[in-house]
């Protein structure tokens, strides 16, 4: 269910991501989310690190979005790949 924790850390803003270990199981998970899309306050919490972290604050996040779609995109394969490490995976 997703990269490991560490993964995520390594690249994304403290307090910037929901992650699947955080959560005793799919129903933890499933309901957190739920209250995620019900809560505004809430979700936007996920998002005070524009405002806070000036590192992070100038970054494209489209740009994760667009990477990844690049390392999973071939024309003669219908699966997703997998990357146990992003920093060490050759093209």
């Amino acid at each position: 269910m997703g990269a490991p924790r560490r993964d995520y850390e390594a690249i994304a803003p403290a307090n910037s991501f929901v992650h699947v270990d955080d959560f005793a199981g799919p129903r933890q998970l499933a309901d957190y989310l739920r209250l995620l899309s019900d809560n505004d306050t809430l979700y936007n919490e996920y998002f005070a690190w524009r405002a806070a972290d000036t590192t992070w604050s100038s970054v494209d996040v489209r740009y994760w979005c667009r990477l990844c779609a690049l390392l999973h995109w071939r024309d003669d394969v219908d699966y997703v790949s997998w990357y146990d490490d992003y920093r060490t995976t050759t093209m």
